[in-house]
């Protein structure tokens, strides 16, 4: 690929913020996107401290780097961090992707369209309309959760957090008697009604407690559906597995979020082919 004048095209450099970043796939995944489409660019880990990531999100417009994605624990503060925000980080109220347009640092998140369309493929509108989901967590990807669900027009949102208060003021950020919070101890409760079960939370996660919930009386039609994907097979998912439940793991959530950024950053669609051979591989060799 060469330019009008016949001289390569300048790489294009984008990556993913975290604390921690090294279980990311996302370099993975977009570093071999770059191939298939023969894009000369690179996508790269930064490990970025939480208490100083606003800094460092708003030396991105003093950069040449075309975008980023931000996870786990540094949403809340890339969407303060940003001099404009998409309507969808407005909705949710976190980012996972800031780059920058005309010298503005912007905000935007990409979790509505990655955790929806592995959800919208195993259901159809009239069952989501009919739906009462679990929702395990508080931040930031409990508030993509939360926002594809209503989207998707869910008549129930039920969540539960380790810390109530957390769970408490998500919902009263909301306002809408459609979704309310349970206390952490009510969570068999809920467990035991859902139809759909998301852990929107790191428990599960190498490194982290298993999140502490039984599948054993959960309606045998619920969908559980875990963010987390490494490991790929969480402890959440073997249960549900055990307990003959119907599963989504988180790479299908972090393709289809993936998608997006790689066009944002890149200027480029991804290829349509599944790359979850790729992921997997990965993940089983603890290539990064």
């Amino acid at each position: 690929m060469t330019s009008a004048a016949g001289k390569p095209p300048i790489p294009k450099l984008a990556g993913v913020c975290g604390w921690p970043i090294h279980h990311s796939l996302s370099p993975v995944l977009h570093s071999h996107w770059l191939r298939e489409v023969g894009v000369r660019g690179a996508y790269v880990p930064f490990m970025v401290k939480p208490w100083e990531a606003r800094a460092a999100f708003e030396t991105l417009k003093k950069t040449t780097i075309a975008g980023l994605n931000v996870t786990l624990p540094l949403k809340m503060e890339a969407f303060l961090a940003a001099d404009e925000r998409t309507e969808d980080a407005q909705r949710i109220g976190a980012a996972n992707c800031l780059y920058v347009r005309r010298g503005k640092l912007v905000a935007h998140n990409t979790d509505l369209q990655g955790f929806s369309d592995p959800l919208q493929a195993r259901r159809s509108v009239d069952d989501l309309a009919a739906m009462s989901a679990l929702v395990i967590g508080a931040g930031g990807a409990a508030k993509a959760v939360v926002g594809a669900l209503l989207s998707l027009g869910v008549p129930e949102i039920m969540i539960v957090n380790r810390t109530d208060t957390k769970a408490e003021d998500l919902v009263a950020q909301a306002g809408l008697p459609s979704f309310y919070a349970l206390p952490w101890s009510s969570r068999q409760i809920a467990v035991q009604r859902a139809d759909l079960i998301v852990n929107a939370s790191s428990a599960g996660m190498a490194g982290y407690p298993a999140l502490d919930i039984s599948l054993k009386k959960t309606p045998k039609t619920s969908l559980i559906y875990d963010l987390v994907y490494t490991p790929e097979v969480t402890p959440l998912l073997r249960d549900a597995t055990a307990n003959g439940l119907e599963t989504i793991g988180g790479l299908d959530m972090l393709i289809g979020q993936a998608r997006p950024s790689f066009q944002l950053f890149f200027g480029i669609s991804a290829p349509d082919s599944d790359p979850s051979d790729i992921l997997r591989a990965a993940l089983a060799s603890g290539r990064r």
